[in-house]
């Protein structure tokens, strides 16, 4: 039965929030998506719950707040020295963007240096979203609606392993959402998803209107997705049936407007110093927050071609503090600083030569342009006739701008809620979730396995040893279940390959899962491959000893690996999940 409703909650780096459609709604308008807009102070958030930190309770387990009110209250328990008795955590999704992989018993720092469980922190976070959601449908149908009557949608970067999305999962699952009831999204696709169902767009050409829905079959388009933290670039192509599939694996880095944000109080610690800054947010937290509150207007805001100055606002407070902690004014250190000819003091505000701030942007748009020079290059790109950019960074003109000149013979597409669209577009993924019906294989995966030596063996020599019944055994062997840079469609099973227990008696057939960024590796201890999770198969009959045979088929073309497991015995399959997790 089709749920109810689609509510996606779109977790970002720095900003949060979920939007949500009725079936009836899609049915008549698929773009027709609600989201709720929240307001912090005098500012409103882009997108849902606005900025990504929770304010946990002094027991360690239960939330107090989420977002503008989270980030308000804290201020107001600094202000009161009660801060060290709560946890805040925020911008702590970049914990999960880990090549090496994250576990079950993995901790967070909040503001004050204490820690929780990420796990916690994580699972509080999506039950107070989840919570608010409920509240809000709920008063809009005549009879309440229930957790599982609701199709659930989490939105991930496109470049995170295996292990960040299964610690989402569970982490939804903690905070009471039924597995069955949701689905991990891939941010790009789901922006790709919204875009291509919008009848019309903004291009950033001469006002050219251009639209997504109007690209015929097998039209190439690059989809750039910068967001806070982690920017994603991948190359969808429109199928003969109207639906996208993925030409080029997905890559990208921590290239995000964070990154930004990251330089504007790196260039503020250079006036003043880093003890100051730490000093004047551990005193006044709520003029340290409002100061990046108005920052986040001002990126937005600056563009290439901006000359006049840019305008900060400096609070009493910092300035008070410049003089107690250097003993010296604000303008002083100003005139001492790098950059004592680019700015001005004028009361309690800076004005900033736009040179300057325009440099904050610099490394993350260069290495965003970099990547997009060199995907275009590659074979699958070839002949892209757009690019596509969503995600709240690529609202900013510094961005826009430069892909513009970088790239003047492709369409240049921003529809107009480019920080909407992965939010609008999960929940559309939510309704149709074969709309990605293709997509390439970011590393070559495979098993750690054994078998019987044989001087005819197709691989190169490695750790041959020999078991207690005389037989010589290959150990080792990377057992190769889907390559690198393949193109698999949904649902697709992968060929099956054939397991036995390596002795009698055993309860189970365990191995390990690895991956390697190369196409054809041959051993799992090769450089750059990466033991990554672990499969257990359990032999609920051993009768059979050494002769029980499992078929083991790998299905990877949705966003989350699933296996599927046939007992050749009595033909039973089952659906068994990798542990990514440890």
């Amino acid at each position: 039965m089709d749920p109810l409703a689609v509510v996606a909650i779109d977790f970002g780096t720095t900003y949060s929030g979920w939007a949500f459609s009725f079936r009836h709604n899609y049915e008549l308008d698929p773009t027709k998506v609600y989201s709720k807009t929240w307001v912090g102070g005098t500012h409103i958030s882009r997108k849902g719950i606005g900025p990504t930190c929770i304010l946990i309770n002094p027991d360690g387990k239960t939330a107090d707040s989420f977002g503008y009110d989270a980030e308000s209250k804290y201020a107001e328990k600094a202000e009161e020295n009660e801060q060290d008795q709560w946890f805040f955590f925020k911008r702590f999704k970049m914990l999960l963007f880990k090549d090496q992989g994250i576990t079950r018993s993995a901790t967070l720092e909040d503001e004050s240096g204490k820690k929780l469980p990420a796990m916690t922190v994580f699972s509080l976070s999506i039950d107070y979203i989840k919570k608010n959601v409920l509240d809000t449908l709920n008063k809009q149908v005549d009879n309440s609606l229930e957790v599982d009557e609701i199709h659930w949608v989490l939105t991930v970067p496109a470049i995170w392993n295996d292990a960040a999305k299964q610690f989402m999962r569970e982490a939804a699952q903690k905070a009471g959402i039924p597995g069955k009831n949701l689905t991990i999204c891939l941010e790009p696709e789901a922006a790709s998803i919204y875009c291509r169902h919008l009848q019309v767009s903004k291009s950033q050409a001469d006002g050219e209107k251009t639209s997504l829905a109007q690209f015929s079959s097998g039209t190439k388009y690059l989809v750039l997705d910068a967001g806070g933290g982690t920017v994603d670039i991948t190359v969808h192509e429109v199928t003969t049936s109207g639906e996208l599939k993925e030409l080029h694996k997905a890559s990208g880095g921590a290239w995000g407007g964070i990154q930004v944000d990251k330089a504007y109080e790196a260039f503020i610690s250079s006036i003043i110093g880093r003890h100051v800054i730490m000093q004047f947010k551990k005193r006044h937290l709520d003029d340290y927050i409002e100061i990046f509150r108005d920052f986040e207007i001002i990126k937005r805001e600056i563009s290439p071609s901006k000359q006049d100055k840019i305008t900060f606002r400096i609070p009493a407070s910092l300035s008070e503090l410049c003089c107690e902690m250097t003993g010296k004014d604000l303008k002083t250190l100003i005139l001492q600083s790098p950059f004592s000819g680019q700015i001005r003091v004028a009361t309690d505000k800076l004005k900033v030569h736009a040179d300057v701030v325009r440099e904050f942007f610099h490394p993350s748009v260069k290495n965003i342009i970099d990547l997009v020079v060199s995907l275009l290059k590659e074979p699958p790109a070839l002949g892209c006739v757009a690019i596509l950019m969503v995600g709240g960074f690529s609202a900013s003109s510094m961005l826009q701008e430069r892909v513009r000149k970088e790239f003047p013979n492709l369409r240049i597409i921003v529809p107009e809620e480019a920080g909407l669209a992965v939010l609008k577009g999960a929940v559309i993924f939510g309704h149709e979730p074969t709309a990605i019906n293709e997509r390439i294989i970011r590393y070559t995966y495979g098993t750690g396995s054994i078998h019987k030596y044989d001087k005819r063996c197709q691989h190169p020599t490695g750790r041959v040893e020999r078991k207690s019944n005389g037989e010589l055994v290959c150990y080792d062997i990377f057992n190769i279940h889907a390559s690198e840079g393949q193109s698999i469609k949904l649902n697709e099973e992968q060929p099956e390959l054939i397991y036995t227990p390596a002795e009698d008696g055993q309860d189970c057939i365990g191995f390990e899962i690895y991956s390697s960024p190369k196409k054809h590796p041959y051993f799992t201890f090769e450089n750059d491959c990466k033991q990554i999770g672990y499969l257990s198969i359990p032999i609920l009959d051993k009768s059979l000893g050494q002769n029980r045979r499992f078929g083991c088929t790998f299905i990877f073309g949705g966003t989350e690996i699933c296996v599927k497991v046939v007992d050749k015995e009595n033909g039973k399959v089952t659906y068994e999940s990798i542990n990514f997790l440890g």
